[in-house]
Parts: C-alpha cells; sequence; structure tokens
C-alpha cells in the first residue's frame, strides 16, 4: 500500500489474458518452479490469440502431468475497446 494507503494498479491492455492458477498445474517432482512456470509462459504466448476456452484446453493440454496433486485453471481475457 501506498502512503495514502492505496495499493498501486496498473491497467491491463484490451486483450490481455490474466491467468490465475494452482500450483499443480506447474509442479513436477524434483525440478525447480521456475521449469514449470518457464513452460506456462511459453504456452500461454503461444495460446494467446486463442479463444478463451480453446486457450484453457490448450494450456492444460500441453503442460506435463507432474504429480497428483489438484490442478485449477482460471483465466480472464480483457474485452477489446470495440467489444
Amino acid at each position: 500500500m501506498t502512503s495514502a494507503g492505496r495499493t498501486p494498479r496498473s491497467p491491463l491492455p484490451p486483450r490481455a489474458t490474466l491467468l490465475f492458477y494452482t500450483d499443480g498445474l506447474i509442479e513436477i517432482p524434483g525440478t525447480d518452479l521456475d521449469i514449470g512456470l518457464r513452460r506456462l509462459r511459453r504456452h500461454a504466448a503461444a495460446l494467446a490469440c486463442h479463444a478463451l476456452d480453446d486457450f484453457c484446453d490448450q494450456v492444460l493440454a500441453r503442460m506435463p502431468p507432474g504429480t497428483a496433486d489438484d490442478v485449477a485453471l482460471l483465466a480472464v481475457r480483457i474485452p477489446a475497446v470495440s467489444e
């Protein structure tokens, strides 16, 4: 929080996708979490132009199975100015 009691904000650009996920999506036992994060970033960037439902399906399909840990994925796309 800032000294005025407000949290700084950064607006997202139109058509940006905000992805929330649980650690089960990126964790693979015996590997560094950074490897899973890089893999997720790479796949998300490659799929950014896809429709949101296809984006989520493809992200889940492209990530390697890690553990028996649960996986949750929530994606929000910022509408374009004309939408």
